[in-house]
């Protein structure tokens, strides 16, 4: 990245929020595709509030592309409608071409991701939603993925999961109130430099949610992936669908929450380095390896 460019970000993260009273420039995107339903609620809501919001999504779906990047070739990149740009590629590619040619010049306040299409709970997501909203924080802006949780036994129903859809405008809403929150607190930014909100929504009417938490994300996956014989030689049929978990291995984490009704808010930080006593254990198990070994007395 460019160094100017660093600096240009790093001031922006620390300046006073004074200046943003009147609302956020918002870049949204996600990784069910720019017309999915889950954005197009949260760019209603966002413009209703009064934020300004730039658009720059996947042309179609993406689920599960996590931080992909495309290195080499050619990405479309088509103004769909004024402040609406689709991007040929991931979600992560809609973010830094986002950052580095539709907004040059004029970046960001905030980033938001979603809402996508099913929950992205516990450190196992293989999310593009969550991949987007990472991809933007190591960017350095601040930024919230938001996703909306799936009951998968309405898979078979006509339309597919009614539930989801109708949580939606909820999820919407709350993000709103979260942004309203972060603007009003009484800090110098928004966030902590390097900081991902990753919010799922529970597929519920308002009335039956239990409330909000902040928890961290259990340390796995609340979803397998699943591959089936097809019958037809050399191919596997993939589906997706909720693990079973063991209620004390979840409780006081993310997906102990959602299952109990609550809105779940985990905190990524984007730190990948393991702690102090697990780096020491691998420095102890490699110990004898003689490349280590070399230069020292």
């Amino acid at each position: 990245m460019h160094s100017k460019f660093i600096v240009f970000v790093a001031a922006l993260l620390l300046a006073p929020l004074a200046g943003l009273a009147d609302g956020l420039h918002i870049l949204l995107t996600n990784d069910d595709g720019y017309l999915a339903p889950g954005i197009n609620a949260v760019h209603e809501a966002l413009l209703e509030a009064g934020h300004t919001v730039t658009v720059v999504a996947p042309n179609e779906n993406q689920s599960g592309s996590r931080v992909r990047v495309t290195t080499g070739g050619e990405l479309s990149v088509i103004e769909r409608e004024d402040d609406v740009w689709s991007v040929g590629g991931s979600p992560a590619d809609s973010v830094l071409v986002a950052i580095h040619r539709v907004m040059a010049g004029d970046p960001p306040d905030l980033v938001v991701s979603g809402a996508n299409f099913g929950q992205n709970l516990a450190r196992g997501t293989s999310s593009g939603t969550v991949g987007a909203a990472t991809t933007a924080a190591y960017a350095g802006f601040p930024a919230i993925a938001i996703s909306v949780g799936i009951d998968f036994r309405e898979r078979e129903l006509s339309p597919r999961f009614p539930s989801t859809m109708a949580a939606f405008p909820g999820a919407a809403s709350f993000l709103v109130g979260i942004i309203d929150q972060l603007m009003n607190a009484d800090a110098d930014r928004l966030m902590p430099a390097g900081t991902v909100l990753n919010i799922s929504y529970p597929a519920l009417p308002e009335d039956q949610i239990n409330g909000a938490r902040v928890l961290p994300g259990f340390l796995g996956s609340d979803l397998e992936i699943r591959y089936e014989d097809t019958g037809t030689a050399n191919t596997v049929a993939a589906s997706i669908g909720p693990r079973s978990l063991e209620a004390g291995r979840i409780e006081g984490t993310d997906v102990g929450a959602f299952r109990d009704g609550y809105i779940v808010i985990s905190v990524f930080d984007g730190n990948w380095n393991a702690e102090n006593s697990v780096r020491d254990e691998v420095r102890s198990l490699l110990g004898g390896f003689d490349w280590l070994a070399r230069g020292k007395d």
